[in-house]
């Protein structure tokens, strides 16, 4: 008889720890869930130049590891916390990397909580100088998408993938940028192949999880700055065709052309160097041919006019002739551009 009850205990025994190992296998041949949230503090710093700004937020990781060992919490039902200190080696922060980061990113302050249904939320607050690609087109009435892209390092999406990404706050005011009109975020998880990384044609593939934040320029400080003083000196240009004296008309023409250069320098300073012209830099263009245009035609009036009454009739007729067209070119540089 005792055999019998020795032979089921041994037939209980088994079949638990069969189930015990197909239920580890199971959950070591599915991926690491990593939950990702960003807190954004501020952005600032924004480089046109080199297309870069600094970023100042907290970063959050949450995952669930059923390997955390029993006596972490020794029976303790409360959670464990450390701060700013080394993990214990039992315990595997995913490793990460953010993508379009310039350099290291700086690590103000870390903690990683374990709690006691074995969830671990890793959590850090750091800044750094991050990179995307910007379209200055329409600047300086331009939009530009201010990304953070973060990556698992050495873990494939068959091993590790980040899901439910969120950017907070969920509401972005002014406060976040003080240039700029926030127009909307966008977070979201994709994957990316590296070719580099295999012998394999099919390359290994990374989760990615990203954080767009879509901003547009303030335009008022180029408007008073840049615009409205560039307007000014077109239009006394034209000024030249109510002037009599030959010799004002060309020291006027010619000093209005210098001060031109002066804002191409300035403009030129504000942008990196580009393979297109920004909407800035053609109404700065429009300046140069207007005043060159009229500095033209007083010198083509003066040599080939043979009395008053044909020079009155040429400077009357350009006295019109030039707004409308110095118009005209403004209209379809913002039909191009903006439409």
């Amino acid at each position: 008889m005792k055999q019998f009850y020795y032979l089921i205990l041994f037939f209980l025994v088994s079949i638990y720890s069969t189930e015990a190992k197909l239920s580890r296998k199971q959950e070591s041949s599915n991926p690491l869930k990593v939950t990702v949230s960003i807190h954004l503090n501020k952005i600032y710093d924004i480089n046109s130049v080199n297309k870069t700004y600094m970023i100042d937020a907290y970063l959050v990781l949450l995952w669930h590891d059923a390997s955390v060992s029993e006596w972490i919490h020794e029976n303790n039902k409360t959670r464990i916390i450390y701060e700013n200190e080394k993990f214990p080696e039992t315990i595997a922060v995913p490793s990460f990397e953010f993508i379009n980061i310039l350099g290291n990113r700086e690590i103000i302050n870390k903690q990683l909580i374990i709690n006691p249904d074995k969830t671990l939320v890793y959590n850090e607050r750091f800044h750094g100088r991050f990179t995307s690609n910007m379209d200055f087109h329409k600047y300086p009435n331009d939009r530009q998408c201010f990304t953070i892209q973060l990556e698992s390092f050495s873990m494939e999406k068959n091993d590790l993938i980040f899901v439910n990404p969120q950017l907070f706050p969920k509401v972005l005011d002014s406060s976040y940028f003080e240039e700029w009109n926030i127009l909307g975020k966008k977070d979201y998880v994709n994957q990316m192949i590296y070719n580099h990384l295999s012998a394999s044609k099919k390359g290994e593939i990374f989760s990615r999880c990203n954080f767009e934040i879509y901003a547009q320029r303030k335009i008022e400080y180029y408007i008073w700055k840049v615009m409205l003083p560039i307007g000014i000196l077109v239009v006394a240009s034209w000024l030249v065709f109510w002037v009599k004296d030959f010799a004002n008309q060309l020291n006027i023409s010619f000093t209005l052309m210098l001060t031109m250069v002066t804002f191409n320098f300035y403009t030129s300073s504000l942008l990196p160097a580009l393979p297109y012209n920004t909407f800035i830099e053609l109404i700065i263009i429009s300046g140069y041919i207007s005043i060159f245009l009229t500095l033209i035609t007083i010198i083509f009036t003066y040599a080939y006019s043979k009395n008053n009454q044909t020079t009155i009739r040429i400077n009357t007729f350009f006295k019109l002739f030039f707004p409308l067209l110095y118009i005209l070119y403004i209209v379809i540089c913002i039909i191009v551009i903006f439409f």
